[in-house]
């Protein structure tokens, strides 16, 4: 399986794969391929949930937000908190995911009431962001 985070862009993308793939010659053909041969964002969604649960069993809590008609809107994929730290993670596939404008302002108003909101793709960025923003590490638990 093709590591798709490694990639920043759709047309660095097909720079990587027309070598393999005969038929992808433009950006548009490339994002047709990558639509079809990556995993659903789903498949992040369940990777992050299941890194941050075996990482910090002990003082934390996580969650995957349900959609639906009943719920709010733009509610990030995946809650945690941690020691009292509330982080929301939109998770997105890598190059193709796009934020929709409710889930830009709920980030904000996320941000602006204390708690941690970001868009990501793999665990280790989520990583990144509690190592960053978190009361605690790792090393404590």
């Amino acid at each position: 399986m093709i590591d798709f985070t490694k990639f920043n862009t759709v047309r660095e993308f097909r720079d990587y794969i027309q070598e393999t793939v005969t038929w992808v010659h433009t950006v548009k053909d490339a994002e047709r391929y990558l639509r079809s041969h990556m995993p659903l964002e789903s498949y992040y969604q369940d990777k992050i949930k299941k890194h941050l649960e075996r990482e910090y069993p002990e003082t934390s809590f996580v969650w995957k937000e349900s959609a639906g008609i009943y719920c709010q809107q733009g509610i990030p994929d995946i809650c945690f908190v941690l020691e009292g730290q509330y982080f929301g993670f939109e998770v997105k596939r890598p190059i193709l995911g796009v934020t929709s404008k409710i889930q830009e302002a709920t980030i904000a108003s996320i941000r602006r009431a204390g708690g941690i909101a970001e868009v990501v793709a793999t665990p280790a960025e989520v990583d990144t962001i509690i190592e960053k923003w978190g009361n605690c590490s790792k090393e404590k638990i």
